[in-house]
């Protein structure tokens, strides 16, 4: 008899520690389950998405309108009928931003404000609703600057996009069509970084917007996303989203961000002149292409490829440094040059007081020529 109630009470001991272990084991687990859930990219969500904001702007649409009686009363005398009028239609539309510092800066698309006759207020995805004012734009740049009226802004911060890696997590951040979704909180999406310095052909941007070295993405980015922030797994800001190329008009997963190193430069300028000062060189390049095969032979040109030098003005600081009618541009601060289009996408991404360093042909003589960008004057 107590043999067998030894046994039973061993018995008891032994399924009591089963269950305390099995249900330990679970805890375990359910623990390391929430520890995943938490991952780097939920902490950087909650890192960026506060300083996150939807921009309203309001625009005015001439609208022509017939009046349903005007036919038939001036059909009654044989007399033309005045039958438009024209009336102002408000038309609200919203696009995203992001404070990038602590006082109260936003910065976003030029392309969201464009057009607009007024940016009524930003939303926070706390509910607040501040006014704003137009610091600055930079059509060429894409790149707009607001300031948020407001106490205790959050802002975001900003990282290195000169640091990417190809394969790195890329979160989108925005307000994707947000006139439908009436709702202050940002959405996400999450992607990586394709590739980084893509560069978009001039027609797309209308011939005077120039989108160079972008950041590609495939995280997915929709109407209303534009001047949102592209976000790294550490909550930093690494640009600024604004394209896409798709067919449909929707996400295809070939999305395009301004690189944040760009942005902080330009809106630095903003804060600090209200513009983007205009980079100038003083001289004007054609297609190397473009010209004759005779004409080429002619000036002993022996290149296939560059910018060929049309006309330069003698008091710029490139004929200061050498520069002359007739040469030829093969490379400019490290990178070929192709095409005349290739000046232009590389000297406006300078700014004033930066180096510009060529690599030139002569007649078949190399030479490298140095000179700094000056502001164009009015």
């Amino acid at each position: 008899m107590r043999v067998r109630r030894a046994r039973a009470r061993c018995l008891g001991v032994i399924l009591t520690l089963g269950a305390v272990l099995l249900l330990s084991s679970r805890a375990v687990a359910q623990a390391e389950i929430d520890r995943s859930r938490r991952s780097a990219i939920v902490r950087s969500i909650e890192t960026a998405a506060p300083a996150v904001v939807s921009i309203n702007v309001v625009q005015l649409e001439a609208q022509r309108l017939q009046s349903p009686f005007s036919r038939d009363f001036w059909d009654l005398f044989h007399t033309p009928a005045p039958r438009y009028r024209l009336r102002e239609r408000q038309i609200d539309s919203v696009g995203s931003g992001f404070f990038f510092d602590d006082k109260g800066h936003i910065v976003t698309n030029y392309h969201v404000i464009e057009g607009a006759e007024s940016v009524a207020s930003v939303g926070l995805p706390d509910g607040r609703m501040l006014e704003v004012d137009l610091v600055g734009v930079d059509e060429r740049t894409d790149i707009a600057v607001l300031r948020a009226k407001g106490d205790n802004l959050p802002y975001l911060p900003l990282g290195d996009s000169d640091a990417l890696v190809r394969g790195e997590w890329a979160i989108a951040i925005g307000n994707p069509f947000g006139v439908l979704i009436q709702d202050p909180e940002p959405s996400v999406s999450v992607g990586v970084v394709s590739a980084n310095h893509r560069r978009v052909s001039r027609r797309v941007g209308r011939g005077e917007r120039l989108y160079q070295d972008l950041i590609q993405t495939d995280a997915a980015i929709n109407p209303g996303n534009s001047g949102g922030p592209l976000v790294n797994a550490r909550g930093e800001a690494i640009g600024v989203n604004t394209m896409i190329f798709s067919p449909s008009g929707g996400s295809v997963g070939l999305g395009f961000a301004i690189p944040i190193n760009r942005v902080k430069r330009v809106a630095a300028e903003i804060i600090q002149y209200g513009r983007r000062r205009d980079p100038w060189a003083g001289f004007r390049v054609e297609d190397l292409t473009a010209l004759r095969a005779d004409l080429r032979r002619e000036l002993g040109i022996g290149v296939d490829e560059g910018a060929f030098v049309v006309n330069i003005l003698t008091d710029c600081p490139a004929y200061d440094a050498g520069l002359r009618p007739g040469d030829i541009i093969l490379d400019m601060n490290g990178k070929s040059v192709c095409t005349a289009s290739d000046i232009d996408f590389g000297l406006w991404g300078l700014f004033v007081g930066d180096i510009a360093e060529l690599e030139v042909d002569r007649k078949g003589t190399g030479r490298t020529i140095r000179f700094k960008i000056r502001e164009l004057e009015e």
